[in-house]
């Protein structure tokens, strides 16, 4: 007599689903929060919308603005990829360069511009998740810095160098934002921009 035997989905499925949940939540808490408000948005409305459980919910975010700042993750880990995927041999400054440019996430800011614009604006308008989101910038930055310190064979704890393209890195964004924010081009255009504007004008050259 032959056994019903129940596998586990594959791995692959499974982080697919995960990655899934995450990105419905998201998504939930983003549209609520410009529809109300945020102070008007409770997480058991945000995972009625994204169709889980609050349980569900508290699984992948510890607060609905949790929710609404969430990308260093995924951005780190394509920037790090990115960075180690580059020629050796080639200036870091270059390297960085087109690892930013050519970031999805940078090229999705500009396909998905008015909502990527209001998601700013509602950021802006509330301290908590301004905060947030400094304080995942300087992650971001702390996680470029490592991806630059094994790319160059750096210990960064001896060698500032990583540390302060790092930083640079996160300076170039800050600013490509703002303008962005504010005029029309493209986000990874204006990254790009601001990459030239450091190599050609700033005097000497930056390896």
């Amino acid at each position: 007599m032959s056994e019903s035997i129940t596998t586990a989905p594959p791995e692959g499925l499974r982080e697919r689903k995960k990655q899934d949940t995450r990105r419905s939540l998201r998504h939930a808490a983003m549209e609520l929060a410009l529809e109300r408000g945020l102070e008007n948005v409770t997480v058991d409305e945000i995972a009625e919308a994204a169709d889980v459980s609050p349980r569900t919910f508290f699984n992948y975010f510890a607060s609905k603005e949790d929710a609404l700042i969430d990308h260093t993750d995924a951005v780190a880990a394509e920037l790090h990829a990115a960075i180690l995927a580059r020629p050796e041999g080639e200036p870091p400054l270059e390297s960085l360069r087109h690892a930013l440019a050519q970031s999805e996430v940078l090229r999705g800011a500009h396909v998905h511009r008015d909502r990527t614009l209001a998601r700013q604006r509602l950021i802006h308008a509330h301290p908590s998740l301004l905060a947030r989101q400094l304080g995942q910038a300087a992650a971001l930055e702390a996680a470029i810095a490592a991806a630059l310190a094994e790319r160059m064979h750096l210990d960064p704890t001896s060698d500032p160098t990583p540390q302060l393209l790092g930083a640079l890195a996160g300076s170039v964004l800050r600013v490509s934002l703002r303008r962005w924010i504010t005029g029309d081009a493209r986000l990874d255009d204006l990254v790009e921009e601001s990459f030239t504007i450091l190599r050609t004008r700033l005097g000497g050259t930056i390896p």
